[in-house]
């Protein structure tokens, strides 16, 4: 038998990642809460997490910021400026190219932000606990994006929280010094190989979550 069919699921799924964080965030976040899911991942695990400490919930809306043959350097979210991998150096021939990444991602966001949210605009975060939701994370720049976006709105606090993070992405959220709950922590930089035991297809995600959002929020 193979490593990836003896690797148990973590989760039976995204419903039971969302209530097992929720149990964590029960002690650790006061009312007023908001739950934020970041899309597409971190969706339907915030809903369910939010149901599980009776706080309300909404979407942020995220985009990765990618280049040719270097891959995911940093990401954007709402409206907010991209945040960037630190050991990512452009030099100037690639100052040109990392806009276009840049405005590629912008553009992405404001199509997706009226998929998630219409025209409404995220719920008011001023003087709650913000709570920001994502997938299994072995990157972090889609919940860095979001937590820089949300600091100008006058949250209490903001606590970043996933199932599963590899080491390398929760040191760099430590890095920012925000608050992490996460039940499982991996050396693999690839990640967990099963974070849920339901079928994972990310276009189906990507609808589920959609249909979350526009029915929960």
């Amino acid at each position: 038998m193979t490593d990836a069919v003896l690797t148990e699921a973590l989760f039976a799924s995204r419903a039971a990642a969302g209530a097992a964080l929720g149990r964590q965030l029960y002690m650790r976040a006061t009312p007023p809460v908001l739950v934020l899911g970041i899309t597409a991942s971190g969706v339907e695990i915030a809903s369910h997490a939010a149901r599980a400490i009776a706080a309300t919930f909404d979407v942020i809306v995220a985009a990765y910021v990618r280049l040719d043959r270097l891959g995911v350097v940093g990401a954007v979210a709402e409206d907010a400026d991209a945040a960037l991998d630190p050991q990512f150096q452009p030099r100037f021939g690639v100052m040109e190219a990392l806009s276009e990444a840049i405005d590629r991602a912008r553009r992405a966001i404001k199509t997706e932000r009226l998929l998630y949210r219409g025209h409404r605009p995220i719920r008011s975060l001023e003087d709650a606990h913000v709570v920001l939701v994502d997938g299994p994370l072995t990157t972090p720049w889609k919940l860095l994006a979001a937590a820089q976006a949300m600091q100008g709105s006058r949250p209490v606090r903001i606590i970043a929280t996933c199932p599963v993070i590899t080491e390398a992405s929760r040191d760099l959220i430590r890095a920012r010094r925000l608050d992490l709950v996460c039940p499982h922590v991996v050396a693999d930089p690839a990640g967990h190989p099963k974070p849920f035991a339901e079928f994972d297809d990310p276009s189906a995600e990507r609808l589920r979550s959609i249909v979350v959002a526009r029915d929960k929020a």
